[in-house]
């Protein structure tokens, strides 16, 4: 194992030795006795499933995977307290679905959650309440959205909701609350191009907004000023890649805004226009960061849409292009997988850095990080 992440797994008497040997041999603020993972950045290889942490101080990643699903299609990420929760899609592996590990354990193993399902993104709504989109091209499994108790995996997976639309292809599932008790999960829709918001109960579709491009993908809960009255209220940002046309050639996409409480498909507000977006996430309360297959961008909200200076290219140190399917944030830096083996971070007013991650042959594609 890598110096940097080396653990100390047998007891060892004299606590300042412990903390010598973690000072020497670790690039996290680990405490005397460490339960578990310390890390607050998480890269996950698709092609094998492996799970490898990141030294977020440092900029390093682990030499050796913490744990591995030991599936192809490994993907999303997303964490709740010390339960890391893992997508598996199906394609070309034996077991896909909603898997999980416990980030607190000396020695964390994953554990399927429910059926056989080609899992592709999940939400976590409360200490109770999740959900995990199922999307699969070959029909095998269902394209649908289950619920289950993050607190209690053990439990499964509940019934697939009800009420999308015919040719429904999952995405991103996004819970919004206002803060006052009024909480809302929405569902991106990528072959109808639209985004659903479920019930209060979160067991069935109570409005479908249609996006305004195709390929509609990736969610995320924020607010802004969608009426332009100078108040920002609380919804839904909408990543659209753009989709392809009959002859297969791509088409732009967008980002959209969806009121939490939005009546009709006139209350969505397009923010950006003629980009190609896959995932989001915010650096700062203005500025909206978005990647999708090659590129990378960060756009200035508080600047208007006919502004040049609004949208940015984030590149690496050699002035290259680059981006993926997923982006998140961790104390003002995003991290962006390439899909290979390089991890790039950023943040604003500086340089981008590039965290090589895995191993030859794997494909780093998605982050996951502690809040």
């Amino acid at each position: 194992m890598n110096k940097l992440w080396q653990r100390i797994r047998r007891p060892v008497l004299i606590a300042g030795m412990i903390a010598l040997l973690l000072a020497g041999l670790t690039g996290c603020n680990l405490l005397v006795a460490p339960q578990g993972s310390s890390a607050v950045v998480f890269a996950v290889d698709s092609a094998n499933g492996n799970v490898y942490e990141i030294d977020a101080d440092k900029a390093e990643s682990a030499a050796v995977p913490l744990v591995s699903t030991k599936q192809n299609a490994t993907g999303k990420m997303v964490i709740s307290g010390t339960k890391a929760f893992l997508a598996v899609a199906s394609w070309k592996n034996t077991k896909p679905g909603l898997y999980w590990f416990d980030l607190s354990s000396k020695t964390p193993a994953v554990s399927q959650i429910g059926q056989d399902i080609s899992a592709q993104y999940i939400c976590i709504a409360s200490s109770t309440k999740g959900y995990v989109s199922s999307a699969d091209w070959g029909g095998t499994y269902e394209n649908a959205v289950y619920p289950f108790n993050p607190s209690n995996p053990a439990a499964g997976l509940g019934s697939a909701i009800s009420g999308f639309d015919a040719g429904f292809f999952p995405q991103d599932v996004a819970y919004v609350d206002d803060g006052n008790g009024t909480g809302r999960v929405f569902v991106a829709d990528n072959r109808n191009g639209k985004v659903y918001r479920l019930n209060a109960e979160g067991t069935a579709v109570e409005k479908s907004f249609a996006t305004s491009a195709g390929g509609t993908t990736g969610l995320l809960a924020g607010e802004f000023d969608s009426n332009g009255d100078g108040v920002k209220e609380p919804g839904v940002f909408v990543a659209n890649s753009g989709g392809y046309d009959a002859n297969s050639n791509p088409l732009p996409g967008s980002i959209d805004f969806i009121p939490l409480l939005a009546v009709s498909v006139s209350n969505v507000v397009p923010v950006q226009s003629s980009l190609s977006a896959s995932a989001l996430a915010f650096l700062d309360t203005t500025h909206l960061a978005a990647t999708s297959y090659g590129h990378t961008w960060l756009i200035d909200l508080s600047k208007s849409a006919g502004d040049a200076s609004r949208l940015t290219e984030i590149k690496n140190s050699s002035g290259a292009s680059f981006g993926s399917m997923d982006i998140a944030v961790r104390d003002g830096y995003a991290y962006v997988p390439d899909g290979a083996q390089t991890v790039y971070r950023f943040k604003l007013n500086s340089p981008t850095t590039a965290i090589p991650t895995g191993k030859s042959g794997e494909m780093i594609t998605n982050i996951a990080v502690r809040q």
